[in-house]
């Protein structure tokens, strides 16, 4: 069968894009689709791996966990069911914190790191920084140890439940920025695409409480009660949520020392208010 035959076939049952990723990936990984043009009258092989990850995406499941990766500000990151799918928004997150006056050697502390992207990007963009990295779940810790590796491995990574684990012993620790992509996403929100989510961790994706601000609140809360123990502070956190949201987490960050700064699509940025 070629390349011209088969595309043609499993055009009629998934989405056209997907089938031409799906083909290049079987075929030619490191082409692009132009390639596809070019040779479409070469013959795909064996089918049978483009077959099963067909059918893999007749059922809905993303292509970032077919493939196994998917790329984040530029880079590819290793990906597998149970960690959420690094996605295009987050990269708002890394836009903002380029934004700010850092020392050289800043200090970074990411909560719920997922795949990693955020903290190992930062690691990356900032190469004289230090980074820490927190998860709750076993998964996504491996999975960001896996991606760390494969990108200089200079993240350090705690399994903690927000900053529970994280090492407040130290008189006068710092972090310059706090940021987190915590789960936000209210399942009962009347336009969420839930067939588009269903392969997804949900303890990755949904917060039904405060309109799924619970954790950011529980996150801030902690910040300043470390910040008022003289354990811990930062000046800057920066978190991502929905648009819907945002007016509403102004207020927390607000009741917890913290003015909004700017936002940036789904980013939003933060300061510490005595600090400004």
């Amino acid at each position: 069968m070629t390349i011209k035959e088969w595309l043609e076939k499993a055009k009629l049952r998934i989405d056209a894009l997907d089938a031409e990723l799906i083909a290049l990936k079987c075929v030619a990984p490191l082409a692009d689709r132009s390639w596809l043009v070019a040779h479409d009258d070469e013959s795909v092989g064996t089918a049978e791996p483009l077959e099963e990850m067909l059918e893999r995406r007749l059922k809905g499941e993303p292509l970032a966990y077919i493939f196994g990766e998917k790329e984040f500000y530029g880079r590819k990151f290793w990906t597998q069911p149970g960690v959420l799918i690094p996605r295009p928004e987050t990269e708002a997150l890394i836009e903002l914190i380029k934004e700010l006056k850092l020392p050289q050697k800043a200090r970074f502390l990411e909560i719920g790191t997922g795949s990693g992207c955020v903290a190992i990007t930062l690691a990356l963009e900032f190469p004289q920084s230090y980074v820490l990295a927190t998860d709750i779940s076993e998964t996504a810790l491996d999975t960001a140890e896996r991606n760390d590796v494969m990108h200089e491995g200079r993240v350090e990574l705690l399994m903690s439940d927000l900053l529970d684990e994280v090492n407040l012993e130290f008189e006068g620790e710092q972090y310059d920025v706090v940021v987190a992509n915590l789960p936000y996403v209210n399942p009962d929100w009347e336009w969420l695409d839930r067939e588009g989510l269903k392969f997804e961790p949900r303890e990755a994706l949904f917060v039904k409480e405060k309109n799924g601000l619970m954790l950011y609140f529980r996150l801030f809360e902690q910040i300043f009660e470390r910040m008022k123990d003289n354990l811990y502070w930062t000046r800057y956190v920066v978190v991502e949520a929905d648009p819907c949201q945002q007016r509403e987490l102004k207020k927390i960050a607000r009741r917890f020392g913290f003015e909004h700064i700017k936002t940036l699509d789904y980013g939003m940025l933060f300061e510490r208010v005595d600090l400004k």
